[in-house]
C-alpha cells in the first residue's frame, strides 16, 4: 500500500497550508486547500475533512494516470482531486489539494513543473504495480489558525497606501535632512 500523508499546519478564514508527502517514493511538497467546511451542509469553498480516502486511477490535470478519490465525499458537487495548475487559493476550485514547492504568502503557492512531472510519475509507478494507494488528511501537533482573511489583508494594505496621517512638508524635510 502506497501512502499519501496530507499534514495541514496553518489555516486562515480563507485557506490551508500543509505539507504532502509520500515517504515510499520520499516526495514531499507544500499543499494549499480551501479554508475548513466542517459544519457546512453543500461543500462550497471549502476543503475535505480530516479522513482517509483511496485513491484509484483515473485522467485529470491532462494525464491518464491521474491519482483522484475513488469517491466523491457528501456535499461536494464533483469530485476533489490534486491541482497542479492553481497556484492562489480563489483558483481552486472546492474541495481540490494545489501542490508546490514554495510558499508564496499566507494565500498562495509557487507551482513548479519538474514537481508535476515527479508526482505524475510516482503515480504511472504506483498504477502500473497495481499498489493500492490511500490519502491521510490529518493536522499537525502544532496546527496554527489565524483569523484573517484574503480580503480583510487587502482592505489593510489599501487604507496602508492612502493613509492621509502625515504632512508633506514634514516628509519634505526629512528628504533633505537624510
Amino acid at each position: 500500500m502506497v501512502q499519501v500523508n496530507l499534514k495541514r499546519k496553518y489555516e486562515n478564514n480563507s485557506c490551508t497550508h500543509g505539507i504532502l508527502t509520500i515517504p515510499a517514493y520520499n516526495f514531499k511538497c507544500l499543499t494549499l486547500e480551501l479554508c475548513d467546511g466542517d459544519g457546512k451542509v453543500y461543500k462550497q469553498d471549502c476543503r475535505i475533512s480530516e479522513g482517509m480516502y483511496p485513491l484509484v486511477q483515473g485522467y485529470a490535470q491532462g494525464w491518464p494516470m491521474f491519482p483522484v478519490l475513488k469517491k466523491k465525499p457528501k456535499g461536494f458537487a464533483k469530485k476533489p482531486g490534486f491541482n497542479l495548475s492553481a497556484d492562489c487559493y480563489m483558483e481552486l476550485p472546492a474541495g481540490d489539494i494545489a501542490l508546490g514547492t514554495e510558499k508564496l504568502d499566507n494565500f498562495s503557492i509557487r507551482q513548479s513543473d519538474e514537481l508535476a512531472t515527479a508526482f505524475k510519475d510516482i503515480f504511472q509507478d504506483v498504477f502500473f504495480r497495481k499498489e493500492i494507494a490511500v490519502l491521510c488528511v490529518y493536522k499537525s501537533n502544532n496546527y496554527v489558525t489565524e483569523d484573517v482573511g484574503f480580503f480583510q489583508t487587502l482592505e489593510k494594505m489599501y487604507d496602508f497606501i492612502n493613509d492621509d496621517d502625515y504632512d508633506e512638508d514634514e516628509l519634505e524635510d526629512d528628504r533633505l535632512d537624510g
